[in-house]
C-alpha cells in the first residue's frame, strides 16, 4: 500500500506475508486513511492492480478498491499487475532499463511481461495519448518454456517478480520491495490522461481459467 503526492512517495507499507491479506488489509487501510487525514493529504483517487494474479488476491484487491471509491466518492484507476512490478523495480533500480516481470500462474504456468523504462514510465508531462497502464506484453508460459527463456536472456535484461518461478530458473532477480509503489507510479500517469476505470464494471483480469473451470471444460 502506498500514498503519493505527485511522484513523491509519502508512505508505503507491505502487508505481512505470513498473514492472510483479508485479515491485514482493512486495518492497514484504516491506518493509512487516518494518517492522510492527520497530515492533511486528501486522496485524489484510488488505484489498484487488476491482474493477472491469483484468483483470491485479485478478488480481494479489486473489491476493496471499488468499495473505497464508493465510500469515499473517489475516482478509480486500474493498472496491470506485471507492469506494476516492473515500475516498482525501475523505481528501486535507476540503472535498469529493461525488465521481465513474472508472476506464478500456478498449475505449472507463469504470467510473464516485458517492459522498457522509457515506454512504461515516461515523464508525466510528456505522455502520449496512447500510453496505457495495461501494456499488451503479457504471455502465459509453462515453467519449462519460462526456464528455457531465462537461459537465453540477454544480460541487459533484469528479472523481477514471484520467488517460485524465479527460483526454478535459478535467476538472479531484482529485490522486490513494495509493488504498490509501481501501482502508484502507473496510476499517476493514467490519471494525467484521464484513464479512469468504472467501478461498476471493473473486474479482475485473470487471463486464464480457474482449476474448476478447466475441470468442467475437460468433463463437458
Amino acid at each position: 500500500m502506498a500514498v503519493f503526492r505527485g511522484q513523491t512517495i509519502l508512505r508505503h507499507i507491505n502487508l505481512d506475508p505470513d498473514q492472510r491479506s483479508a485479515a491485514t488489509l482493512a486495518p492497514t487501510l484504516k491506518d493509512t486513511f487516518g494518517w492522510c487525514q492527520d497530515n492533511h493529504h486528501q486522496p485524489a483517487f484510488v488505484s489498484v492492480a487488476d491482474g493477472p494474479g491469483s484468483f483470491t488476491g485479485l478478488r480481494i484487491g479489486v473489491t476493496t478498491a471499488k468499495t473505497l471509491c464508493y465510500a469515499k466518492d473517489l475516482p478509480l484507476i486500474a493498472v496491470d499487475s506485471l507492469a506494476a512490478i516492473a515500475a516498482a523495480a525501475f523505481h528501486d533500480n535507476p540503472a535498469c532499463d529493461k525488465i521481465w516481470s513474472v508472476i506464478d500462474a500456478y498449475r505449472g504456468q507463469v504470467f510473464m511481461g516485458e517492459f522498457q523504462r522509457s515506454s512504461l514510465l515516461p515523464a508525466p508531462e510528456s505522455l502520449d495519448s496512447d500510453w496505457t497502464p495495461h501494456p499488451a506484453t503479457t504471455r502465459i508460459l509453462d515453467l519449462k518454456a519460462w526456464e528455457a527463456l531465462l537461459t537465453e536472456k540477454p544480460p541487459e535484461i533484469e528479472v523481477a517478480g514471484d520467488q517460485k518461478p524465479l527460483a526454478s530458473g535459478h535467476a538472479k532477480a531484482l529485490t522486490r520491495n513494495c509493488d504498490a509503489v509501481g501501482v502508484g507510479l502507473l496510476a499517476i500517469r493514467a490519471a494525467a490522461l484521464g484513464k479512469h476505470a468504472d467501478p461498476m464494471h471493473l473486474v479482475p483480469r485473470y487471463l486464464k481459467a480457474s482449476a474448476a473451470e478447466e475441470k468442467k471444460r475437460r468433463n463437458s
